[in-house]
């Protein structure tokens, strides 16, 4: 199967891309209503929506409400927007609250939605994250610096979203234990490794070679980032798998922190069985829970 067979079967349809879209302007019709002293400033998507890298039957949705600063704290706003959400939504409806969003299901005609609700306040740097006295005020708000970062990236090489989600596809496969922005960003130095003039199936190669790489040690560092931030203030700290993925938008976070051991050797077997499949152009173990073999 070629991989353009494969992407066209992964692409998200328009009935799903409605919903999700439907749901965060609902929520955010809901918030700017039902509340005397909450300011919505603006609504926007995050996560696999926002970047253009959703798959096909993916029910989970990312929503970002930035509040404009009212005089009240952010614990006040937070706790405001719960309680706004919990009075326009059925008694049954189940809330998962941590210290910066809120997460709760919505059935829809396409099926149960999960939906993460990040309210903050704004920032415009990753400076600005990382001296922030009160993380959690802006955490949702790292959600624009991602959107700018993924935009630069696709400058660069416009089909960082199909590589994106065949990456994705072969995760949930083979049960590979990154996450999506984790796979973005691999997938963003991959093309700033990469020589412009190569073809689709060989920047895909060398996704799975930064992969490899990244298990062996080499850090993923923020690239066409110059604008907003210099990684020669990135502090390499002390970490014990040895594995680095630096976040963009928070340049003081290392999100590979967790990885244990036993997860950064699978990564690394399956990254290298993708690299010797692609040197004979089969591309089945993307989509497959088979292992091929490979002569």
């Amino acid at each position: 199967m070629e991989l353009d067979n494969i992407l066209r079967q992964i692409y998200p349809d328009i009935n799903q891309i409605n919903c999700l879209s439907g749901i965060i302007s609902s929520i955010g019709n809901i918030l700017k209503n039902g509340s005397n002293f909450l300011k919505i400033k603006k609504i926007t998507p995050a996560g696999s929506l926002s970047k253009k890298t959703i798959l096909k039957g993916h029910l989970e949705v990312d929503c970002v409400y930035i509040l404009e600063h009212n005089g009240y704290s952010y614990g006040n706003n937070f706790i405001e927007v719960q309680r706004v959400l919990m009075k326009n939504h059925p008694r049954e409806t189940q809330f998962k609250i941590n210290s910066h969003s809120i997460s709760f299901e919505l059935k829809k005609r396409i099926g149960c939605v999960f939906v993460d609700l990040l309210p903050a306040f704004e920032i415009n740097s990753p400076y600005q994250m990382m001296e922030a006295k009160n993380s959690d005020a802006y955490y949702g708000s790292t959600s624009l610096l991602q959107k700018k970062y993924f935009q630069n990236i696709v400058k660069n090489y416009l089909r960082f979203n199909d590589l994106v989600r065949l990456l994705k596809l072969w995760r949930n496969i083979r049960k590979i234990p990154l996450t999506s922005y984790m796979i973005e960003l691999i997938t963003a130095n991959a093309i700033y490794d990469t020589m412009e003039d190569q073809d689709f199936s060989f920047f895909l190669e060398m996704c799975f070679r930064t992969i490899q790489s990244f298990t062996d040690g080499k850090p993923i560092i923020p690239v066409y980032w110059d604008k907003y931030f210099n990684n020669s203030d990135i502090k390499f700290e002390y970490n014990q798998n040895g594995l680095w993925i630096i976040d963009p938008s928070d340049p003081s976070e290392n999100i590979a922190n967790n990885i244990t051991d036993d997860q950064k050797y699978y990564i690394h077997s399956e990254a290298i069985n993708g690299v010797n499949n692609m040197r004979y152009n089969n591309y089945t173990f993307l989509y497959s829970k088979e292992r091929p073999n490979v002569a």
